[in-house]
């Protein structure tokens, strides 16, 4: 336990990077649509992480067609199944609320990982399991002091989804970054998910949205792409790789 100290302050200070980060979502959505606020803080932090790879190419750990598909499916779930519907669900719910349903991801990555990786399921990770799914309930129905509407439960449903595509993320990443080490394939599930959402440019109003954002909306699109996605799944896979 005493070895490991530092894998348990990698997953406590990413909670505390990610929690923020909810806020800066929140706020850039009053500037830019979700669809825009992904896809810049992706880019930002794909340009960011392309220098790095350049400089160590020598290092560069030869994958696998059968690895090259794990980082696609884990870019997939990344932007796709997590961010986008993370970000959407975070405009139908307030940011405290949509971060403690996103927090969930345990959950789904320990029945994942008992069912694919073989990973044992004691007594105490299905207490907390069970625990967890009584929180959700209470969110669902008395989070926040709102009524139970349409827009809210389909906020929660996306949250939720997100939350299910992010444990599918870190259980098709896990083998990889045993194998390989976190930070190449961290970087290549980064650059893969902002390359697959290059298309959204074309999304009505991406290129507008940008071009009228606010200095202080550029400063969380910072944060967010340098501080949330390449500091924060660097510190996650770290702490995952460490303590799995």
């Amino acid at each position: 336990m005493r070895g490991k100290w530092r894998y348990h302050l990698s997953l406590f200070t990413v909670c505390w990077i990610w929690g923020l980060a909810f806020v800066a979502v929140k706020v850039a959505l009053d500037e830019a649509s979700f669809v825009t606020v992904n896809l810049a803080r992706f880019c930002m932090a794909a340009l960011a992480l392309l220098p790095i790879l350049l400089v160590y190419r020598k290092h560069r750990p030869r994958l696998s067609n059968a690895d090259r598909a794990r980082v696609l499916v884990a870019g997939i779930c990344a932007v796709y199944g997590y961010h986008l519907a993370v970000n959407y669900g975070t405009t139908l719910l307030p940011a405290g609320t949509a971060g403690l349903l996103a927090n969930t991801t345990p959950i789904y990555a320990a029945v994942l990982a008992y069912i694919f990786l073989k990973e044992k399921m004691g007594v105490l990770r299905v207490g907390g399991i069970l625990f967890a799914l009584v929180g959700v309930a209470l969110i669902t129905v008395y989070g926040a002091g709102e009524s139970v509407s349409a827009g809210r439960l389909q906020g929660i449903a996306f949250v939720l989804l997100a939350a299910f595509s992010w444990a599918v993320y870190t259980v098709v990443l896990r083998p990889l970054t045993r194998a390989h080490g976190v930070i190449f394939v961290t970087s290549y599930s980064i650059i893969v998910g902002a390359l697959l959402q290059l298309p959204l440019l074309f999304w009505g109003g991406c290129v507008g949205e940008l071009r009228d954002l606010s200095g202080a909306g550029w400063a969380w699109l910072v944060f967010l792409g340098l501080g949330s996605t390449v500091a924060g799944y660097f510190l996650y896979s770290n702490g995952i790789e460490g303590l799995g």
